[in-house]
């Protein structure tokens, strides 16, 4: 079956292009955005070249999570059957064919995959540059910054 949005979900995957991606709950945002990362990964020359950021660690934990299970599901499962699915497992496949070339050992070390919280992404920045920065060596993310306003 052909989803209705089909050819705009492929331009969504072309990595010479930014997108925005608004759609209801359900609709497969979450997929889309784990397939673009996984292609970008295919291509890259170090896992950590490529970088997902999005608003909550629970969001960055389930993407990763998907990421890695759609690695392990392409290195011991068959081809699925399911469009959208066998899409994945063959960007997936790509990956470890990538992974394998480059000997990043992914499987072994997810750790290497980019996938964060925006907050945490500009902690890492100034936590790299903390004279440039002006904040310190010592930055915390405060979940409620009443006290420090």
């Amino acid at each position: 079956m052909k989803l209705a949005d089909e050819n705009i979900r492929k331009q969504a995957l072309e990595p010479d292009q930014s997108f925005i991606v608004q759609a209801p709950a359900g609709s497969g945002k979450t997929e889309l955005l784990i397939q673009r990362y996984l292609k970008l990964l295919g291509l890259a020359n170090y896992p950590e070249e490529i970088l997902a950021m999005t608003f909550t660690r629970k969001a960055a934990a389930e993407m990763k999570e998907r990421v890695f299970t759609a690695l392990t599901q392409a290195q011991t499962r068959e081809r699925p059957e399911q469009a959208h699915a066998r899409f994945t497992w063959e960007l997936a496949k790509k990956v470890l064919e990538q992974n394998k070339t480059l000997q990043w050992n992914l499987l072994d070390n997810p750790a290497r995959l980019r996938i964060v919280t925006i907050d945490s992404f500009c902690s890492s920045l100034t936590r790299r540059m903390p004279l440039l920065s002006r904040m310190g060596a010592e930055l915390n993310i405060q979940e409620n910054a009443k006290s420090l306003y």
